[in-house]
C-alpha cells in the first residue's frame, strides 16, 4: 500500500520470476559460472572451467564454456527459452523397446508430447541422437544449444561493455526475430484430420503453462480426429501400436477386417485393389510370430464377424455406424487436388463396392490414409505417411514447407540437428540462432562471440573484432597499430612478445626461437631454421631443403651413411 493510502496491485508472479532470474544473472559473474567444471575436450589436463572474463572460453584450455560439464541450475540456459518465448523442457523418463525394457531418463525430450509419441520421436532420431542422460548424445545436445542459440545474442545482460547504442541494437534485434521468425519446432504424427496432423493425449513432464498449452491443441483436435481406439487396450504392447499406427491401421475394427482377408490373395500381389495398410498387415503377420501371436490374441478379445465365403475376397465388411477411426469423410467422386495415382486407387475401392455414404469407418481410413501421403519433408523431399512422426512449424508462409522428418529438421546452413527444436525461419528455410546472423550479415566478434552493432570494427584475416577486443590472444594487450602473428590453432591475433614466448616453435639445432618471420621447417614434433636444416653428419652438412633426409635422436640426416659418420 502507498503512502497515498491507495492499494497498488501485486505484479504477476510470471514477472517476479523472470526478474527475479534477471537479478541472479546481474549478480553472478560470467567468469564465476561453472567455475572449475571439468573439461569434456581436454580431460585431466585441464585444472577446470576459468572463465575468461568476456572472451567466453576458459583460460586454462581455451576451450568453450559449454565444453566443459557445468552443471545446470535454474539461470544458465533460461535465455534461450523465456526470452524468446519456446519452451524448455525438463527431464523425463520414457521407454525405448530398441535399447531397454525399462523406462531410460531423458536429458531432454520434446514439450506437450505423450511418453509414446516421445519414445516414437527419439527411435526415429536414431540410437546416436537419443540424450540419455550421461550419454555423449547428452552432452552434445547441450553443446549444441548452447552454441546454436547463444544467450549473449538474446540478452544485454550476458554482454560485455555494451553502450548504450549497441544495447539499444541488439534489443531491437531480439524483438525483430522473436516476432519475424524465432519458433519452437512441435512433434507430432501424421493422421487424419483436416490439416493432416495429430496430436495424442496427455504431456509428459512439463510446467504447468505447457500442460494447459497442450490440453488447448488436443481439445481442438478432438471434434475431427480421435486416437485409435486400440492405443488405450492393455492386450498389446507399445510396439505392436506403434508398428499398426506405421501400417496406417487406425482402429481394431480395421485390425479384425484385415484379418478377414484371404493371406493367400493379400501376399500374391495379384489383386491390386486391395488397400496396402491391409497388404502390410499380413507381410508383418505371416514374418512375424511374436506380432501374429498378439493379433491373434488381441482379435479373440473383440467381438467381430468371422469370414463367410460368399465374399470373393473371403472377407465380409462388416457395417458400422461408429466413427472411432477418427478419420473425416471425403468425397467418394475423386477431387481435382487428389493426385491420379490416388484417385486410380480410390476408383478401384468403390469398384470393390467401398465406396458410397455408408462405407464402413475402417476402409474409410485407409481411403483417407492413401490420400494422405501427398505430404512431403522440407527437408529430404521424401514422403511423410500417416503414423509417421513428423516436426511442424508455424512460421512458414506455405504449407508445403513447414513438415520435416524428425532427423531433417536440421539447420540449412551448418547442417546440424536443431536442438531442442528451436528455429529461425528465414527465406523460405530453418536456420540456427548462430548462422541466421551471418546470413543476415551481422558480423560477429571472433573474440567474444558476440554480435557487433557498431559502423567501427576491425577486420584481421578474415575475422571481424570489436575494435575493443581486438586484443593478443594470451595477454590480453591491445593490437591497434602494433604488429601481430595469427596464431594458426586458435585463429586469434598474438603480440609479437606473447608469441615467441609461448607458441613459437624452437630450433632442434641451435635452440633459438623461430621467429614469425623467419622460415622453418618441421617433421613430427621437431622443428629448425631453413637455414639450420643441414645434415648432421660430420663431414657433409649440406642443406636437405627439397632433397630425402632421415633423423636419428631428433638430428636430420642426407642418408643411412652420414647417421654413421657422427
Amino acid at each position: 500500500m502507498t503512502e497515498s493510502g491507495i492499494e497498488s496491485p501485486a505484479a504477476p508472479e510470471w514477472l517476479l520470476k523472470l526478474e527475479s532470474r534477471r537479478e541472479q544473472i546481474k549478480a553472478k559473474l560470467s567468469h564465476e559460472s561453472g567455475n572449475g567444471a571439468p573439461c569434456n575436450v581436454c580431460g585431466s589436463s585441464c585444472p577446470g572451467l576459468d572463465l575468461h572474463f568476456w572472451r567466453k572460453i576458459c583460460r586454462n584450455c581455451k576451450c568453450r564454456k559449454e565444453q566443459h560439464d557445468c552443471i545446470d541450475d535454474d539461470v544458465s540456459g533460461w535465455a534461450q527459452f523465456e526470452i524468446l518465448g519456446a519452451i524448455r523442457s525438463k527431464p523425463a523418463y520414457i521407454r525405448i523397446s530398441e535399447l531397454t525394457d525399462k523406462p531410460v531418463q531423458l536429458a531432454w525430450v520434446p514439450p506437450n508430447v505423450t511418453p509414446e509419441l516421445a519414445s516414437d520421436y527419439m527411435r526415429t532420431l536414431g540410437q546416436q541422437n537419443i540424450p540419455i542422460v550421461g550419454s555423449e548424445a547428452a552432452e552434445k545436445r547441450k553443446q549444441q544449444l548452447e552454441y546454436q542459440v547463444p544467450a549473449h545474442d538474446l540478452d544485454t545482460n550476458l554482454c560485455h561493455n555494451l553502450t548504450p547504442y549497441e544495447a539499444g541494437q541488439l534489443s531491437d534485434y531480439v524483438e525483430k526475430i522473436k516476432t519475424h521468425c524465432v519458433g519452437q519446432g512441435t512433434v507430432m504424427r501424421v493422421g487424419g484430420d483436416t490439416a493432416g496432423m495429430l496430436q495424442y493425449g496427455t504431456v509428459v513432464q512439463q510446467p504447468q503453462q505447457a500442460v494447459q498449452d497442450s490440453t488447448a491443441v488436443t481439445t481442438n483436435n478432438a471434434s475431427s480426429a480421435k486416437r485409435p481406439d486400440y492405443m488405450e487396450s492393455g492386450v498389446l504392447s507399445d510396439k505392436m501400436k506403434y508398428k499398426l499406427n506405421l501400417m496406417g491401421i487406425s482402429s481394431s475394427e480395421m485390425v479384425a477386417q484385415a484379418m478377414l482377408y484371404d493371406p493367400a490373395t493379400v501376399l500374391s500381389g495379384t489383386d491390386r485393389s486391395i488397400p496396402e495398410a491391409i497388404v502390410k498387415f499380413h507381410q508383418e503377420y505371416q514374418a512375424n510370430p511374436k506380432f501374429r501371436a498378439e493379433m491373434d490374441h488381441f482379435k479373440d478379445r473383440l467381438q467381430f464377424p468371422t469370414r463367410h465365403s460368399s465374399n470373393p475376397l473371403g472377407a465380409t465388411i462388416v457395417p458400422s455406424g461408429s466413427n472411432d477411426s477418427g478419420f473425416g469423410s471425403i468425397p467418394v467422386s475423386p477431387r481435382e487436388d487428389v493426385p491420379s495415382s490416388h484417385a486410380q486407387l480410390l476408383g478401384q475401392m468403390e469398384a470393390l463396392g467401398l465406396g458410397g455414404e455408408r462405407m464402413p469407418p475402417a476402409q474409410q481410413a485407409v481411403r483417407d490414409a492413401v490420400a494422405m501421403t501427398a505430404h512431403r519433408c522440407t527437408g529430404c523431399t521424401l514422403p511423410i505417411v500417416v503414423g509417421e512422426v513428423a516436426v511442424k512449424i508455424d512460421r512458414a508462409s506455405h504449407s508445403d514447407r513447414s513438415i520435416w522428418h524428425p532427423q531433417c529438421f536440421k539447420c540449412d546452413r551448418c547442417g546440424e540437428l536443431l536442438a531442442d527444436l528451436v528455429y529461425f525461419y528465414h527465406g523460405g528455410a530453418v536456420y540456427c540462432g548462430r548462422d541466421l546472423a551471418a546470413i543476415l550479415k551481422i558480423p560477429r566478434c571472433a573474440a567474444c562471440d558476440e554480435l557487433i552493432f557498431t559502423k567501427e570494427y576491425t577486420a584481421a584475416e578474415g575475422a571481424t573484432f570489436h575494435v575493443r577486443h581486438f586484443c593478443c590472444y594470451h595477454c590480453d594487450g591491445p593490437l591497434a597499430g602494433q604488429q601481430y602473428v595469427m596464431d594458426e590453432k586458435s585463429a586469434q591475433p598474438l603480440c609479437l612478445p606473447c608469441y615467441k614466448g609461448h607458441y613459437a616453435q624452437t630450433c632442434a639445432t641451435c635452440n633459438r626461437c623461430i621467429g614469425p618471420t623467419e622460415q622453418g621447417v618441421g617433421w613430427d614434433k621437431i622443428h629448425w631454421h631453413k637455414e639450420c636444416f643441414l645434415c648432421s653428419g660430420k663431414h657433409c652438412q649440406k642443406s636437405l631443403i627439397g632433397g630425402r633426409f632421415c633423423v636419428k635422436a631428433n638430428r636430420p640426416y642426407c642418408s643411412a651413411q652420414c647417421t654413421k659418420d657422427v
